[in-house]
Parts: structure tokens; sequence; C-alpha cells
């Protein structure tokens, strides 16, 4: 009889880094449909995919969507992705992932107010009496809500 450790994982998974690279690389990457904005859809898209032995994501289906293009936003997102390549013995392995993409609406941004100043320099003309010029200086502030 054999008195070797058996091997945990018989094969080797293709790895995208951890959990959080694998999350920032789809927020960094998400762009929220233009469609989505304008009827105020968010919601959860599940995805799945397959790798193949090189690491690319040959694959990409959506489980259950929410519509208005976030579908097809996270199928494209999903196909961006690069996984590490794997060798398992020679054996060209391809494995199935799936992924929850997170469609949240984007906070409103606060409203702020310009201010606009202007300076404006004009010399008044002397006097034939005076022989100083005097300067004057006038602001005008514009506040514009928007």
């Amino acid at each position: 009889m054999n008195n070797y450790p058996k091997k945990k994982k018989f094969l080797e998974l293709p790895q995208y880094g951890d959990k959080q690279q694998l999350l920032d690389f789809i927020k960094k990457n998400l762009v929220y449909p233009k469609q989505a904005l304008e009827n105020k859809i968010e919601g959860d898209v599940f995805i799945e995919y397959t790798v193949n032995f090189k690491g690319i994501v040959s694959d990409a289906w959506v489980n259950k969507g929410i519509g208005y293009g976030c579908d097809e936003e996270a199928i494209r997102v999903v196909k961006l992705l690069r996984y590490q390549e794997t060798k398992n013995r020679g054996v060209r392995v391809s494995t199935n992932h799936k992924l929850k993409v997170h469609f949240r609406l984007p906070k409103a941004e606060e409203i702020s107010k310009e201010i606009k100043v202007e300076y404006k320099e004009t010399k008044k003309k002397a006097a034939p009496t005076e022989q100083k010029q005097k300067i004057v200086y006038s602001y005008t502030i514009n506040i514009d809500n928007q």
C-alpha cells in the first residue's frame, strides 16, 4: 500500500486573484447602462460563464437578469476577465463559474453653488487740477443655482 498523502485537490482550477480583486475589477469596468439610468432600474444580474484552460472566458450567459441593458453589460464585463492559466497533467480542463453582478443607482451628487467673481480695473480720467490717478475696483458676484 502507498503511504503517500492524498492530494486535497485533484485538479487545479483557474483563479482570478482573490474575491476583492474580482470585485474591484468589476467595479472599475462596469458602466451603468443609459436605459437603466433613465428608468431608475437597479438589481442583481446572475451570470454563469466557462473559463477554458488558457484562462479566457469562452462562454457567458445570464441565469437571472433585470433587463434594460444591464444583462448585456454584465456579460461584457465578465468576458473581459482573464484568469491564470492552469496545468493539469496535460489535460485541458474548462471550468464553470457563477457570479452575481450588482447594479446600484449612483448616489445623487450634492448640489454645489458656483460663485463667480470678476475683477474689473477702471481708471478715471484725472481732472486737470488733480495730479494723482485714482484706481477704482468693482466686484461682481453671480451665484448660479443649478
